[in-house]
């Protein structure tokens, strides 16, 4: 802020001395008039004595400028009243500025803070309020793995069983095993025909779904649902009763004798083949649905903490393109504050040097000139052609001093001339 408030004082001017006896333009003007005359008289109006008078005339005109502090003064009110401005510019952009990169650093420290809580999330859901074990992560990839080696197992199993339980004849040789897994399964339904094969392929899918109906539920508790839930058990239980009651009854016949009796519900409830086929499926596919529930609710803890990211995430983005948008406006505001530094610059540069009136000189000079050329006209003996070009050599001259002084603009009236150091 000291700059800001170093660039708000304006340099005081110091009053000028008026002078009293100040002879007006138009007596200059006549006093410029005769000067050119009597000048002309002593030179017999030659124009290389006219070039050196007319540069001894505008070093006096610029010497008298320089004098005339109230002329001066006049003369850079304008500039004086547009460096007020333009440091009150100054003051109110540089205001601005510090207000916009204070918002800035905030955002960005929000920013960072987000970041940071992204990061952070992962590790204590709980600081955050998300209701989360904090072993979740751990339990759903080996929940994962689990569910991963149990689906294929409970997909061989009752393709197998299936297989073996509707289409398939057993041979002497076959054993309690071979009863349930049969390696052949797939081959056998394919050749049978494209129902059989459908049927055993996607018979797995039933029970993965009534898993999934058992999940869903658990997940809402009321007692309707859990009459369904135990409604489902039984249907599994008896499915699998029943694959186990078809392979055990073929077992059974084909090791059979003439005094065993027919086989039904008592000797498969005595039959330890039937329990062992059972269990075999029963178990399993609820060890998966259980194992199944553990990794949805931890994929549901994981969608908690997921979707708590990714709001963070937006907050970010949403952020990022405001500290953007402001990083613009700070840009603004500096390319402003520069303009108004260079502007002001040359302000007081202007301010302390000086002001010529071009308009003024060239009316004087022009006197001047006049008079030159009366001189010739009225009281230079010389033959009409000498005389004419006489009075165009003094107008080349007169035209190439404007020149080269570069006055010989219409744009503006004064000429400024700067403080060097």
């Amino acid at each position: 802020m000291g700059l800001l408030k170093s660039i708000a004082q304006i340099k005081p001017t110091r009053k000028p001395e008026v002078k009293e006896n100040t002879n007006s333009f138009e007596d200059q003007k006549v006093t410029y008039h005769e000067d050119g005359r009597s000048t002309s008289r002593l030179c017999q109006g030659r124009s290389e004595n006219l070039q050196a008078s007319l540069s001894a005339i505008y070093h006096k005109f610029e010497n008298n400028c320089k004098k005339e502090e109230e002329e001066q003064v006049k003369l850079k009110q304008p500039y004086v009243t547009e460096l007020k401005g333009k440091r009150t510019l100054m003051l109110t952009k540089g205001e601005e500025l510090q207000i916009e990169k204070k918002k800035l650093e905030e955002k960005e420290t929000k920013v960072e803070k987000l970041r940071s809580d992204i990061v952070n999330v992962r590790r204590s859901p709980q600081d955050y309020g998300i209701p989360v074990e904090r072993k979740s992560s751990s339990k759903f990839w080996i929940g994962t793995i689990l569910l991963t080696f149990l689906s294929v197992y409970i997909f061989i199993f009752y393709i197998s069983t299936s297989f073996s339980a509707f289409f398939r004849t057993f041979d002497p040789s076959t054993e309690l095993f071979g009863g349930m897994f049969y390696p052949k399964a797939l081959q056998e339904a394919y050749d049978a025909g494209a129902l059989e094969l459908g049927f055993i392929l996607f018979i797995p899918f039933v029970f993965f779904g009534l898993g999934y109906l058992i999940h869903v539920f658990m997940h809402k508790q009321s007692i309707g649902n859990i009459f369904k839930v135990i409604l489902l058990f039984i249907t599994t239980f008896i499915f699998d009763a029943l694959l186990a009651y078809l392979i055990d009854e073929k077992l059974y016949n084909l090791n059979k004798t003439f005094e065993d009796p027919e086989f039904s519900l008592s000797v498969a409830f005595s039959s330890p083949s039937f329990w062992v086929i059972i269990f075999a499926g029963f178990v399993s596919y609820i060890i998966w649905g259980l194992v199944f529930d553990i990794v949805m609710k931890e994929h549901a803890d994981k969608d908690k903490i997921e979707n708590y990211v990714k709001s963070l995430e937006d907050e970010i983005k949403n952020l990022i393109q405001t500290v953007n948008k402001q990083n613009e406006t700070i840009e603004s505001l500096e390319e402003i504050i520069r303009a108004k530094k260079v502007r002001c610059s040359e302000l007081e540069d202007i301010i302390d040097g000086f002001i010529l009136p071009i308009r003024n000189y060239k009316a004087l000079s022009s006197e001047y000139l006049q008079g030159w050329q009366e001189c010739i006209t009225s009281e230079i003996v010389l033959g009409p052609d000498q005389t004419k070009d006489y009075l165009n050599e003094c107008i080349k001259v007169y035209n190439n001093h404007i020149s080269e002084l570069d006055l010989n603009v219409d744009d503006y009236q004064n000429k400024v001339y700067t403080k060097t150091l």
